[in-house]
């Protein structure tokens, strides 16, 4: 049984980042909504807690169970929720301090501190603390008292921000489950493959068959492949065909799934139903939920055609389950849903579909909206319009394979506008996205690279009439991947 450190985070790009932290070290972790009870908690068998807030946040504490920081775990109270547990401990408070330049830290020695920068600065923004009663100071920025913790409780307060590519904040929290929860490294993908197997079959009956959509992305691929390990012939495969993916992306998804599997894939055309259904939606948002729900739909009659059929496999990842979409509709069905990869983020699947021996181009495949190429299309999704984009789009990624730049890049794609000053005629705009210090910024791609797409685009797709390279920052690069 997985003993995890619950992370308990108001905002959930935080939780992200911590739970990644953590599991990056081989610690299972996970998030659980701010308000969770006590009761609800215990049931995951916690090592420890770490609790989460921006140093400013008002009401730090408020809905958390006040029980948890009794309860005898080990807990770790970070930015304003540090502030807020040195209050409830009798201690007082100082007002905010914004610091311009790096804040000289002093460390007391302690577990909880091993392998940090002792004489590090940081950029701080801090309630200096003055901790009373069974609290005691542990951490200091110049002579503010940043860090105090319980004399006769595991509970930890800590004004230091975590942050991407900070070593010390990786350390920090490698230390707290390491040496204060007494957590074992055994978070790895022997871990993953066996809990997702056990998903599996616990979940169908010993004779039951499944039924499991490959999408063309890796983590319906790694879905695939678990099922296929856990059930063997009870496992059918279907791919989709919605008409709205790239360029001899069909054929390629269903091949590399036959390869990769041994196993059958049946080949659905919803081409015409996707079309119809996106015919007069403009929105990005409208036509990701009519798409969506055109598959349930398509998946739903599937089954109902195959009533042999008792279990529906799902690649939902972790990712999904923090931003899930509470609108969204459920899948009514009369068939058992399997989730074996619910609990790992992106990055996590895809290491495992290299542990699982799935092909690189499969493991490292770039994420696909479910609506395709409709998505990347500003306005109606015509089938003209589709084949513009699919062709611009073909020779953006032709000219970034040749340069040998698409692992150096998050996503690379190109998106179709009306032109406004040529009736009739389109502009196809490129995009490419690189991480940098935690962002998704745009890509600054070889000028002669970008020179040859876009006389391709021009010779070859006789109805576009200019191509332009986005440079915004990318909004969705701080979602968890």
């Amino acid at each position: 049984m997985q003993e995890p450190v619950i992370v308990f985070c108001k905002d959930r790009s935080a939780a992200w980042l911590i739970c990644r932290l953590l599991r990056w070290r081989q610690v299972y972790s996970l998030s659980l909504p701010f308000d969770t009870p006590l009761e609800t908690l215990m049931a995951h068998h916690p090592k420890g807690i770490i609790i989460s807030a921006p140093p400013d946040e008002p009401g730090a504490m408020d809905g958390l169970d006040s029980r948890i920081l009794d309860s005898g775990l080990p807990v770790l109270a970070l930015g304003g929720i540090a502030a807020a547990l040195c209050i409830r401990e009798g201690g007082q408070v100082s007002p905010m301090l914004y610091s311009t330049t790096p804040i000289p830290l002093t460390l007391i020695d302690h577990p909880l501190f091993q392998g940090m920068d002792q004489g590090g600065g940081v950029l701080l923004m801090l309630a200096p603390l003055h901790p009373a009663g069974n609290m005691l100071p542990i951490a200091a920025a110049g002579e503010d008292i940043i860090g105090c913790m319980a004399a006769d409780m595991p509970l930890y307060a800590l004004e230091y921000p975590i942050e991407r590519n900070d070593p010390d904040a990786a350390q920090l929290l490698t230390n707290f489950a390491y040496e204060i929860c007494k957590c074992r490294a055994d978070w790895n993908e022997d871990t993953k493959i066996g809990q997702a197997l056990a998903v599996i079959r616990e979940g169908v009956p010993a004779d039951g068959q499944v039924l499991c959509a490959i999408s063309g992305g890796v983590d319906s691929a790694v879905c695939a492949k678990l099922a296929s390990m856990a059930l063997g012939d009870r496992l059918s495969c279907i791919f989709v065909d919605t008409g709205l993916f790239r360029q001899g992306e069909v054929q390629n998804v269903i091949s590399e799934a036959q390869e990769s599997l041994g196993l059958p894939v049946a080949c659905v055309d919803a081409r015409e139903s996707f079309l119809k259904a996106l015919a007069d939606i403009d929105g990005a948002d409208a036509k990701e939920k009519a798409a969506s729900r055109l598959m349930r739909r398509t998946l739903t009659d599937h089954l109902h055609r195959h009533p042999e059929l008792c279990g529906l496999m799902m690649g939902t990842n972790y990712s999904d389950v923090l931003y899930n979409d509470a609108d969204a509709d459920p899948m009514e069905l009369k068939v058992t849903i399997l989730e074996p990869i619910r609990h790992l983020f992106k990055d996590e699947v895809r290491r495992l579909a290299t542990a699982l021996g799935l092909p690189e181009s499969v493991a490292n495949r770039q994420s696909f909206p479910s609506s395709g190429l409709a998505l990347r299309i500003y306005g109606k999704v015509t089938e003209k319009r589709l084949n513009l984009l699919r062709a611009a789009d073909s020779f953006l990624q032709e000219e970034i394979l040749e340069a040998r730049l698409d692992k150096k890049l998050w996503q690379y794609y190109a998106t179709l506008i009306q032109s406004p000053d040529a009736p009739g005629r389109y502009t196809i705009c490129l995009r490419a996205i690189q991480a940098s210090q935690g962002q998704g910024l745009a890509a600054r791609l070889p000028f002669d690279l970008m020179e040859r797409a876009t006389a391709r685009i021009l010779a070859e797709i006789p109805d576009v009439s200019r191509v332009v390279y986005d440079l915004t920052p990318s909004k969705r690069y701080s979602m968890p991947e």
